[in-house]
């Protein structure tokens, strides 16, 4: 009872003195910067930051590692030019029923999957795709028979699968959407990739919504939860655990921009006793962040869709 009592314990002190702390914006130019590429998910690949544009445009950008690194370590540095890469897909605006767009991408060595979003006659429906990527030309083929349906756990519109996590074998592909309101028995989905059978495993209620995750390390990830006020009706917000600054501890009319870490341990998907990162807000705007990397030792990458604008930000946590 006292070891339960001590851990609990940890685990308050640890979010009642989480800490608010500011991005360095990279800038960028080029056609990924205009709203119609509205960027939904991004990942390491090697040394190169590949960032997904939702639409089907047949390509994907590309910043080395090296070029990211000059633009946060020195001061007034240039604006940094991502690259096309090539994104051969079936068009899954024919094959797909109200295919809506791309929304998270993961790496595994050169192996690459995506999840798809659609709308088919008011139902929203997700799906994984899975490809290759050419390790010299960075070309992506992804052939229209490697493609699975998801169920989505609940229906609400515009909301299914916006993040892969490769756990080993298996995609751990999250649900964006898990409030105490919304779901009572919350779970994620687990697909392998050697069958690609799903399962699902126990998880969180987490309020508001997960945008996107990082890459695991040593079973844990980070994930972006944010929520953007204008969702109020659609995410009903019920009590927020990890928001102990307000007496009421529900939140609807408040941005809410910040980085939550998880472990996937005996089968489950839990919240580990790490206080959240909650990000400086930018004043009378809320920024969508649909994508994080891990960076280094101490910090994230994280890029928005288009709104405010796309952005691509350092976050330093050390």
């Amino acid at each position: 009872m006292y070891k339960n009592i001590f851990k609990t314990l940890i685990i308050f002190l640890s979010l009642i003195c989480a800490k608010s702390i500011p991005i360095q914006e990279i800038k960028l130019k080029g056609l990924i910067t205009n709203p119609k590429q509205e960027i939904s998910g991004m990942d390491w690949y090697k040394d190169n930051l590949f960032f997904l544009p939702e639409n089907l445009g047949g390509h994907l950008f590309r910043l080395t590692k090296k070029e990211i690194q000059e633009a946060i370590n020195i001061k007034h540095s240039k604006t940094l030019l991502p690259i096309k890469t090539k994104l051969n897909t079936p068009d899954y605006s024919k094959t797909i029923s109200g295919f809506d767009g791309f929304e998270a991408i993961a790496f595994n060595k050169n192996k690459v999957y995506l999840t798809i979003e659609a709308e088919n006659n008011d139902t929203m429906e997700g799906y994984i795709v899975w490809g290759t990527i050419n390790p010299k030309s960075y070309e992506i083929n992804i052939k229209a028979k490697n493609i699975k349906k998801i169920q989505t756990p609940i229906q609400i519109d515009n909301l299914s699968f916006e993040s892969i996590i490769i756990n080993d074998n298996n995609a751990l592909i999250l649900y964006e959407s898990n409030g105490i309101n919304l779901r009572k028995n919350p779970f994620q989905i687990l697909i392998g990739l050697n069958d690609f059978v799903s399962k699902k495993i126990k998880a969180p209620n987490i309020e508001y919504r997960i945008t996107d995750g990082t890459k695991l390390k040593n079973n844990q990830f980070w994930a972006i939860n944010y929520y953007w006020p204008g969702d109020k009706n659609k995410l009903n917000p019920g009590i927020d655990n990890l928001l102990f600054n307000d007496s009421k501890k529900i939140n609807n009319d408040q941005t809410v921009e910040r980085l939550i870490e998880f472990i996937i341990k005996d089968d489950k998907l839990m919240l580990t006793n790490k206080k959240p990162i909650n990000l400086i807000l930018e004043d009378g705007k809320s920024r969508n962040w649909e994508g994080i990397v891990r960076y280094g030792e101490s910090g994230f990458l994280i890029a928005t869709d288009k709104h405010p604008r796309m952005i691509l930000a350092y976050v330093n946590i050390d």
